[in-house]
């Protein structure tokens, strides 16, 4: 029951093109229950993954999503006019800096902005 409800609410969600963030412990299905919603895509969607650990670095990220990209004129989309959701996994994971900082995790909060 807890699967279907979570997948109903990510299609709630991801059909408004409201970005998800999934929280909980340890061994709580997250990943699981992402990738059973990113198998009901179909081909106008491409799915990035990208799990991140302590050694993620912010230029890291950039290179991992974009190159799954087109670049347009000054713009970048996902080829042959599909939608693209980026899936990163382990969200916490990079490594917190002298000034208690998460350089990735910016990044990533500027890909959602």
């Amino acid at each position: 029951m807890d699967s279907t409800r979570s997948l109903y609410l990510l299609d709630r969600l991801h059909g408004a093109d409201v970005p998800v963030l999934m929280v909980g412990g340890p061994g709580t299905a997250k990943t699981s229950t992402a990738l059973m919603f990113f198998s009901t895509f179909g081909d106008d969607r491409v799915v990035k993954r990208i799990n991140f650990s302590s050694a993620t670095e912010p230029r890291m990220l950039q290179d991992s999503v974009e190159s799954s990209l087109d670049k347009r004129g000054r713009n970048y989309a996902p080829p042959g006019g599909k939608k693209m959701t980026v899936f990163i996994d382990d969200v916490s994971m990079p490594e917190i800096n002298t000034w208690g900082d998460q350089p990735t995790n910016e990044l990533t909060r500027l890909l959602i902005e």
